[in-house]
Formats: structure tokens, sequence, C-alpha cells
């Protein structure tokens, strides 16, 4: 873990985002935007974000809620009270973008709805995030990362044999929507600046899934035929999987061209596969795919995983060790990248590490400024910039209109 020096790139400084998504699509793409300089506004619930009760609980903070929520204000607020959407009112007239997750329809019933906030300010950019999307005919029905699995045909695409259906280990759609609205944000923003008009951004967790898919669905749309795949196999390049090596762990190689076919078989000792008519090209060892495996699969076996690291890459061959998490925070990259920082966290009372941004700008990496909130840590800060005296803020307490954990 490493300190990073300030990074003088904070390009949305000045831009501030109310945050009323909860979990992670949301909270992901409002954190992408802190990141960038944004100033943002947890606004939660009285009992707060659902997954600050998600395991792993460390000392009674969640490991998954710290994943999504750095460099972000928490502010707790009855919405259903007017006094707490009067806050809310207030905090519109001086944001610049709005970002919520709810069901549909909730938020009309809450009062912070598009056209409701677009009353109050105009140019406001207002991104809803939504399971399936308005107009869908599952517009209503909630959606979380193992029914978008499900239901995208990932899950599918990864079953083999009899076998169940395969989660990947993270919510991988729900990452990409959240990085989809990030995008969409930011680019109305730039229109804004030209324009002076707002938006209503609405991203599909659902159609970002199908998205996501890419090369995989268009061969479908343009072949009609369902690919399968077989643990890491690709279906249209060979050898592009993990082997098991002699000490029982795994390397991964991709050898997507004829130059790293011929270096990849006389890294094996395997000259005369190079000009083998059933293995020549790459269509030739998709199709002789079973043949061509079986003979790797006992070649990988003669050598321990790291030995065949050291080869492959002498030999110029694309390859990479499948490791554990806990090699990977060893990994040379990993340590000296900085993409692991440390941050002080009031709850904890201790440095906690975690994930920083994956970029640089101007050369260095963003430093994350504040680890993520405890509920309603900010409740005085925001209020008091709105013009509440600490009087008043106490009694907005004690009415439960706003909250403080």
């Amino acid at each position: 873990m490493v300190e990073v020096l300030r990074c003088d790139g904070m390009f949305l400084k000045g831009i501030r985002v109310l945050d009323f998504s909860r979990v992670l699509v949301g909270p992901l793409a409002s954190m992408m935007l802190a990141d960038l300089g944004a100033e943002v506004i947890k606004i939660e619930p009285p009992e707060g974000d659902e997954t600050r009760y998600w395991a792993p609980i460390i000392d009674g903070e969640s490991g998954y809620f710290m994943s999504f929520n750095r460099n972000k204000k928490s502010i707790a607020i009855d919405l259903k009270k007017d006094k707490g959407r009067e806050i809310v009112y207030k905090l519109i007239k001086i944001s610049d973008v709005v970002i919520e997750n709810f069901r549909e329809g909730v938020p009309e019933k809450l009062g912070i709805d598009y056209k409701t906030l677009k009353e109050i300010k105009p140019d406001i950019i207002y991104c809803s995030i939504r399971g399936f999307g308005s107009g869908s005919p599952y517009e209503s029905r909630p959606l979380y990362d193992v029914l978008v699995q499900a239901k995208s045909g990932l899950m599918d695409l990864h079953t083999i044999d009899n076998n169940p259906p395969i989660r990947v280990a993270f919510a991988l759609f729900d990452v990409i929507a959240g990085l989809i609205a990030s995008n969409a944000i930011l680019s109305a923003l730039v229109s804004r600046s030209l324009t002076r008009e707002g938006a209503h951004i609405e991203v599909s967790l659902f159609d970002s899934a199908i998205f996501g898919l890419s090369y995989i669905a268009e061969s479908f749309l343009l072949t009609g035929k369902v690919p399968r795949y077989r643990y890491s196999e690709h279906p249209s390049i060979v050898p592009y999987q993990a082997f098991k090596c002699r000490d029982g762990k795994w390397i991964a190689v991709a050898v997507t061209h004829d130059k790293f076919w011929a270096n990849f078989c006389k890294a094996l000792g395997l000259e005369e596969l190079i000009d083998d008519p059933r293995f020549r090209t790459n269509p030739d060892r998709v199709k002789n795919r079973e043949i061509l495996i079986k003979i790797l699969e006992e070649k990988f076996m003669l050598r321990s995983r790291d030995e065949w690291v050291k080869i492959l890459d002498s030999y110029d061959v694309p390859n990479a060790p499948v490791l554990s998490l806990d090699e990977v925070f060893k990994d040379a990259h990993v340590v000296s990248s900085g993409i692991v920082q440390e941050v002080y966290h009031k709850g904890l009372g201790r440095k906690v590490p975690l994930l920083a941004p994956p970029l640089k700008i101007r050369g260095e990496r963003p430093r994350i400024e504040s680890a993520p909130p405890k509920l309603g840590q900010d409740v005085f800060e925001i209020l008091q910039m709105l013009g509440y005296s600490d009087e008043k803020i106490r009694e907005l307490l004690e009415e439960k209109v706003v909250y403080y954990r």
C-alpha cells in the first residue's frame, strides 16, 4: 500500500451531486464522479443504505459499503416528512446532478422525481438507474445481480453439462451499468456547459447486461447459434484458456495469432505442431480443439506454474498465472501501482485500505480524499451550508427528520 501525492486533475471541482442511490450501480457511478473532484452528497434513508449491513462486517462497518462510497458526504433524511423534502429542495437549488435507482414510481411518491426537481432547478441533470427501464413489460420488477446474470444469458453460457449454473463472482453488470451512467452524466455536463440545458438520463441495468455481452451477443445475432463455453475456453480462439500445471496451479495463455502460435510451440518444445495442417491456423485449431487441448494439457503437467511463466515470457507468449486474491495483492504491479491506498476511517478510528481510481491524470493517480462516511456524519456541515442554525439542526435530529449514527 502506498501514499499517493495529491493529483491536481480534479476536473469536476465545483460540481455538486446528490446521490439518492443505494447498493452498487448508482453508488459506483457517483463514486466515479467524486474521484474526479465532484462534491457528492449521499442522501440516505433513516436506516441508511442497506449495504451498510452486508458482510463482511469489520468492527461494525461493512466492507461491501466501503467499496463504493469513498470521497462522499452523508446525510440521512426522512423524505416522507415535509421538512425532509424541504432540505432536499434547498440542496437541489445549489446542485448540478441527481442520481437515483429507486423502483418505478417511488421518486414521485417521495417528491424527488425529475419533473418536480426540474421546476426547482431547470438545468438539473437527473440520472435514473432502473432494473429494466421505463416502458419495459418488467419495469416494476426489482433486479439484482444474480437475477440479471440469469436473465441475460450469462449463467447459461457458462453452464457445463448438467452442472448448476455458474454466477460470476462479482456484480459484473452493475459495474458496467455504473460506468455507463457516469459516462452519460459527464456527457450531459459537457452539453449543459454549451446549451445551459439539463437532461433526464435513464440507464437500464438489464440493457447494460445485454450490451455487455458485446461480441457474444453479436455472434448469436449473426449466426443464430448459441456459443458454449467450457471453463476458461474461448469459442473463437485456440489455445486461449487456462491449463493445470504439475504443482496443481494453473496458467492462462492467449495465442491470438500465428506469430504467437509459433512462439508457443517452441516454448513448449512442440515445434512439430507449428506447421501441422490440423493446427496451422486458428480456424484449424478451433476445428481440432479437442485433439490439441489434450496434447497441451499433458505438456503443461510436466512443469510448475511459475516455471511455465518464465519459459513463456522468454518466448514472448501472452500468459498469466491464475492467482488467488492473496497472491494478487502481492503482485509486483499491484504493489507498485498505487491502486491500493490507505485512508483514515472515522468509524474505525484507523486507516483502511481502499481501491483507488483505475486511472492517472497528468501522470498521477487521484488520491482518495476521504473514506466512506458514517451514516449522516456530515449533517451539520450540509445543513449549515443551507443556512440552518445549530439549534435548528438539533431540532431536526430530535424530530427525526434527519439522522446521525
